[in-house]
Order: structure tokens, then C-alpha cells, then sequence
């Protein structure tokens, strides 16, 4: 009697999971080589991020420069471009304070106008590198100097600031030489105060008779930053 043989294993060895395992083999390979012709078809898009708008001043943008609120930056160019019409080479800053009083449109006069009203305190700073107009300024001695400087603020206070219970105005000769510092309040009036000696004896102001002029060093004195503070 011939032995027959067990379902499967005729022409190969019998497959655990049953089928064949020659097909099972050929279906897996189908299945990776359809899976990678996928793969390579597929397209990456990496979105185009909308354009950010252009940054823009805002609707009352104004030069700080000059100052540190519209109306301020607005008087302080003035001042100084009548300075320069004369040939006297000044740049000037005016700080006003409280400091929102001046955010108004400048080109509205009535604005502009309260603003300064309701303005309480300046602070001026003029300054010059231009050598011709510091020796000019220091030819006028110290009683000179300060009535030069009360003509400057006597100019600005009548375009209508009113109601000032104090000034305070800083005069520079270049970047670092803080030459003088004139205040005014209402109960003590102007006061100026000179700290480098009028530059004598240094080749910008000799003396007439040529020797050296002792000079006293001034005092620290914070450097006004009224033109970095803006509103919130």
C-alpha cells in the first residue's frame, strides 16, 4: 500500500499558516513595491507664509529728534532753523512735560495751542560742534550767555506755554563738554551755572595772554534723557 503524503508538502515544505509560501511571498512583495511607488509620488508643499504688512509710522508719527512729543518736536525744529537763518549753529531738543498733554495733531492750531497751555515744565538742551558759533557764544562772557539763552526761552514761552513752573535748559559744546546749565522756577527766577571755565587757556578760548587757565572740573551731573521716554 503506497503512503500518501500530508496536504502541503508536496513540491516544498508545509507553510504553519497554511497556504503556499511561495504565493504568500509574492503577495508581500507586491504589497512593499506598490507601497514605495507611493512613497516616491508623494509631494511635499511647504506653504507660503502670508507677507507681514509693512511697518508704518503711526498717524501722529513726529521727529524725536527735536522732541519728545509732536507739539515739543515741532517748536524744537522751529527754534532751531530760525537759529540757523541767523548763521548760529545750534542743534536743539525740548522735552515738555506732562508728556501726553503734547500728543495732539500739531497741524490742528487749537490743539497745539492747549498742549502748550497745559504744559508745566520744559527742558531744553543746545547744543553746537561748530566752532565758529561756540566761540561767538563765549565771546559774550557769562552775563552775555545768559541773556542770550532768556532770549531763546523768552521765544519759545510765547508760543504759548502759559502755565511753566520751571525750565531747565542744557548747554553742550560737542558730545561731552557740558558748558552750563541755566534753570528757571517762579520763585527763584533764572539761574546759570558755567562748569568748564568757559573753555580758557584751551585753544578753542585762549587767554589774551597766551599762558594756561586753571580750570575747575565740573560736577557729575546725570545727562537729561527726556528724548528716549515715550508714551506707553
Amino acid at each position: 500500500m503506497r503512503r500518501r503524503e500530508a496536504p502541503g508538502r508536496k513540491g516544498g515544505a508545509r507553510n504553519p499558516w497554511g497556504g503556499s509560501r511561495p504565493r504568500r511571498l509574492h503577495v508581500a512583495t507586491a504589497l512593499a513595491l506598490l507601497t514605495l511607488t507611493g512613497c516616491s509620488e508623494v509631494t511635499f508643499v511647504t506653504p507660503t507664509p502670508a507677507p507681514e504688512p509693512t511697518p508704518t509710522l503711526p498717524p501722529i508719527g513726529f521727529n524725536h529728534r527735536y522732541g519728545n512729543s509732536p507739539v515739543a518736536a515741532a517748536d524744537g525744529r522751529e527754534l532751531e532753523r530760525g537759529l540757523y537763518a541767523r548763521g548760529e549753529f545750534w542743534e536743539i531738543a525740548i522735552g515738555a512735560e506732562p508728556l501726553l498733554a503734547g500728543f495732539v495733531t500739531v497741524e490742528s492750531p487749537d490743539q497745539a495751542d492747549m498742549a502748550r497751555v497745559q504744559t508745566s515744565s520744559l527742558t531744553v538742551i543746545m547744543a553746537s560742534e561748530v566752532l565758529g558759533t561756540i566761540r561767538s557764544f563765549l565771546r559774550f562772557g557769562r552775563p552775555g550767555q545768559l541773556a542770550y539763552c532768556q532770549a531763546l526761552l523768552d521765544r519759545l514761552r510765547t508760543k504759548g506755554y502759559h502755565n511753566l513752573s520751571q525750565i531747565t535748559m542744557y548747554i553742550y559744546f560737542g558730545e561731552s563738554d557740558r558748558h552750563a546749565l541755566l534753570t528757571w522756577t517762579q520763585v527763584d527766577g533764572y539761574q546759570f551755572q558755567v562748569f568748564d571755565n568757559d573753555l580758557l587757556g584751551t585753544p578753542i578760548n585762549p587767554t589774551p595772554g597766551g599762558g594756561p587757565a586753571s580750570a575747575t572740573p565740573p560736577p557729575p551731573t546725570p545727562t537729561p534723557t527726556f528724548f528716549t521716554t515715550f508714551p506707553p
